[in-house]
């Protein structure tokens, strides 16, 4: 029965991918984006590719089934990230092997944009005062292992915006698979990530006191507020697969379907030493089916159709500690153009 159900939402998976739009014409809008700012070494070291092996609190952020992989009793991890215009990153979780139960997991992950000067119509230079934006998400998962080959999760998520006094707060969820042939080294993975309600922004920041229109002379100012536009979050649909070559080496693809913008593709080897570490590198590229319109420069078209970020790289060594393991892993995503490259540090402990 549970072989019927994986290969039921496999084959819907599948077909949803041929159903949703990914080219440059249809590209729509969606806000949250910093849901989709990968976290874990191994996720940026393999482009986000290892979407049907990933496992234990690596899984948290990629596919909570691969939650259910870990079978020690707990696994923690926190990690910082330099990403775009000085915007730091942190990220911390940790995964618990409930037995038969089950396994539980729980993360936060925080967007530090830093000091922004404040900045007015008529103090176009600043006003010497400075605000931070507070971009926050926490993820609550449970996985569980039905069969031997089969690993089936879900993640509550709450994500919330702040700038100032004027913030934004949605949930969301993620639901994912992972499927192991018995008979093939070959395994699947497919997860939807970040579905959920519209976000809309409110607050004291976007009330203002103006004059009624067409109200009479030294008529008193009114307070009104500024509705906002609200927005779909970033949902994402991963199809994956990794062929084992050989024990410890894995050759792994994804393909990405976006509701916002073009599909996109992931592909990567890793070398794993079990218990000693990994390496791995990886690369991402677009998939467009559009051609270039006549009335389009070249320039024009390659902005559109190029992603931002070219082949990465990444590491990790295990250290025996006692009856404890610690982890200590490194990534960089280089950037192709505008931004410098995204670099990783994540430390890692398992008993």
């Amino acid at each position: 029965m549970n072989n019927k159900i994986t290969r039921l939402f496999l084959i819907g998976s599948f077909t949803a991918s041929a159903l949703f739009a990914g080219t440059i014409r249809s590209q729509g809008t969606s806000g949250a984006t910093q849901l989709l700012i990968p976290v874990g070494a191994e996720n940026i070291a393999t482009s986000s590719a290892n979407v049907a092996t990933v496992s234990g609190v690596e899984a948290l952020y990629l596919n909570p089934a691969g939650v259910a992989h870990f079978k020690k009793g707990f696994q923690g991890t926190a990690s910082t990230l330099d990403y775009i215009a000085d915007i730091k990153l942190t990220y911390a979780g940790f995964v618990t092997n409930l037995g038969r139960a089950g396994s539980f997991g729980l993360a936060l992950k925080s967007v530090d944009f830093g000091d922004i000067p404040v900045t007015t119509a008529d103090a176009t230079e600043g006003t010497g005062e400075t605000f931070s934006p507070t971009f926050m998400s926490a993820m609550l998962n449970y996985s569980k292992s039905f069969a031997d080959r089969v690993d089936f999760g879900i993640n509550a998520k709450l994500i919330n915006e702040t700038i100032v006094n004027t913030s934004a707060t949605g949930l969301a969820v993620d639901l994912g698979v992972q499927y192991k042939f018995a008979d093939l080294p070959l395994s699947f993975g497919v997860v939807l990530r970040n579905l959920g309600s519209q976000m809309e922004y409110t607050g004291s920041d976007l009330e203002q006191k103006l004059t009624p229109e067409d109200a009479q002379s030294g008529s008193i100012k009114e307070n009104f507020r500024v509705k906002s536009q609200a927005f779909d979050l970033p949902a994402v649909l991963d199809i994956s697969a990794n062929y084992t070559v050989f024990p410890g080496l894995d050759v792994m693809g994804s393909f990405r379907n976006y509701s916002f913008g073009p599909n996109s593709n992931s592909v990567a080897v890793k070398y794993s030493i079990a218990g000693l570490g990994w390496v791995a590198a990886g690369s991402s590229f677009q998939s467009i089916t559009d051609t270039k319109p006549d009335n389009i420069s070249n320039a024009v078209w390659d902005d559109w159709t190029k992603t931002p970020f070219g082949a990465s790289f990444g590491a990790g060594v295990n250290v025996p500690l006692g009856g404890m393991t610690l982890g200590v892993a490194y990534s960089i995503r280089t950037a192709t153009d505008y931004f410098s490259n995204n670099s990783t540090l994540q430390l890692s402990l398992e008993f």
